[in-house]
């Protein structure tokens, strides 16, 4: 059988030479650094676009002989990859050349190329770490906003509460003492002394009262200009782990180019959040595949709404009216103050926020903020 052609050898050549071309290609562009190293963990191969994550040229790498240079001691364990011939999502740390600290995620591949028997893949997830442990800090900023905001309206409640039998014993101690004035015997001036303390005792109480009630009702807001998209899409991704979990579809309609609201921004996130945490929990009984919410924004004349949907049971005729009142709740263990909070967040930024039944097919509460004037 006769060899192939001179032809044949320079076609296959020629595809041999593209095909490395294409492979070069592809590694120089390429967000991933890629290596190979043999037993003793030197170098055999090294991506040339491994200066987009480490800093330093291909030649520099070649340079310190071993990946532990590079990636550290004690990365994997040689025995677990041979058993396994895959390792993957091992987290790593390294110094960049100019002295940056990176985040990498590795995956691990035994390989008999050439010499190499272990394959590296690292990619680049600094930027993601960093947007996850702003993500955290967020959640706990408005976990301790919403504490903040719960502890003010149970103070203003139970000072209020509390205020109206304090003002009667005063006023009875009060009545006590002038009708004491004409008693007379063994006993009367202690009554009298009794007395006068009770009202004394109870002055003090009231004051006390008072000054927790201007405290709770002086917590300035820190208004801002704000684009109403952007919070919304800050707490979709918060609660997206959230709702998977809970089985809901999570759905987000964002009107286009709405104009500026003057806002507190975390309150606001607090108002949305609360809503979006609600409309989940009122689609609790109902079918998994049922469960959809819907979180919608447009413009209004003159103010943004933003509307979240359910489909869950909706609201009876009969809670309808209440549900924003405080310590008024619809869940076993609810303490009633959410939704309060919310419309007292909302009211103080001259805003408007109401429920709508959908006659047993979910309900949508809908928030409205004035457009910012200057």
């Amino acid at each position: 059988m006769s060899g192939p052609t001179n032809g044949g050898r320079e076609a296959a050549y020629q595809a041999l030479r593209e095909s490395e071309e294409l492979h070069r290609a592809t590694l120089s562009n390429i967000s991933d650094a890629v290596f190979i190293t043999d037993d003793d963990d030197g170098f055999t191969f090294i991506c040339p676009n491994v200066d987009v994550i480490f800093g330093y040229a291909p030649d520099e790498v070649r340079a310190m002989g071993r990946i532990s240079r590079l990636l550290g001691e004690g990365l994997f364990d040689h025995a677990e990859l041979a058993a396994r011939g895959e390792l993957r999502n091992i987290e790593c740390e390294v110094a960049s050349k100019s002295g940056a600290r990176r985040s990498l995620l590795i995956h691990l591949k035994a390989v008999a190329i050439q010499g190499g028997t272990v394959l590296y893949s690292c990619r680049d997830v600094t930027d993601r770490k960093q947007a996850e442990e702003e993500l955290r800090l967020a959640r706990l900023q408005l976990a301790h906003a919403s504490r903040l905001a719960l502890v003010g309206e149970l103070m203003a409640s139970i000072a209020h509460e509390v205020n109206q039998p304090l003002a009667a014993i005063v006023s009875n101690a009060g009545a006590g003492l002038r009708l004491s004035a004409d008693v007379t015997g063994a006993h009367a001036a202690e009554v009298r002394e009794i007395l006068d303390d009770i009202r004394a005792q109870g002055r003090q109480a009231a004051d006390v009262v008072q000054r927790l009630r201007l405290l709770a009702h002086k917590r300035p807001l820190a208004l801002g200009p704000l684009d109403v998209n952007e919070v919304t899409g800050e707490i979709m991704k918060m609660v997206a782990s959230d709702s998977s979990r809970r089985g809901v579809v999570l759905s987000a309609e964002l009107a286009s180019s709405l104009p500026l609201v003057d806002a507190d921004r975390v309150c606001l996130q607090q108002v949305i959040l609360n809503l979006v945490v609600n409309a989940m929990d009122a689609m609790d009984e109902v079918g998994a595949p049922e469960r959809r919410l819907l979180v919608q924004t447009r413009r209004l004349d003159d103010a943004v709404e933003v509307a979240v949907r359910d489909s869950g049971e909706g609201i009876s005729a009969d809670r309808l009216p209440r549900i924003f009142e405080a310590f008024f709740t619809t869940k076993r263990d609810g303490v009633g103050l959410g939704l309060a909070i919310a419309r007292s967040i909302v009211e103080a930024h001259r805003g408007r926020i109401w429920a709508e039944d959908h006659a047993g097919r979910g309900a949508t509460f809908h928030v409205t903020l004035p457009v910012r004037t200057s």
